[in-house]
């Protein structure tokens, strides 16, 4: 992200696709220029505004663990919002998985093949 700054909030469930709604950019924009004295996001800055899909699973939780159809396979996807947050502990049970050691927390809810 050199040479600008990022400013996101919002997440919908609409499918697959690319939209990005002026009003919710709108919004991000005001947020952002309440919070920093002196910001002003220019109409151009808003018009290239873009949107990115975020992996979410069908109940919320991220898949994290082995596949039982590849052996060399060990998922760790579907944090929606979350990834920043929850980089640190998946990657440290993702080790785990690999590793073949016992992981820090009981990952059947997050079972790769619960559906």
């Amino acid at each position: 992200m050199e040479g600008f700054t990022r400013f996101a909030g919002t997440m919908e469930f609409s499918g697959n696709n690319n939209i990005v709604h002026k009003n919710r950019v709108e919004s991000i924009a005001r947020g952002a220029e309440g919070f920093y004295e002196g910001l002003e996001i220019t109409d151009q800055e808003k018009a290239s505004a873009t949107s990115g899909l975020r992996p979410v699973s069908p109940d919320g939780l991220p898949f994290i663990g082995r596949t039982s159809n590849y052996e060399n396979l060990a998922v760790a996807a579907g944090h929606a919002m979350m990834g920043w947050s929850l980089g640190p502990i998946t990657g440290k049970l993702i080790k785990q998985v690999i590793s073949e050691e016992k992981t820090s927390v009981n990952l059947e809810p997050f079972g790769v093949e619960r559906f």
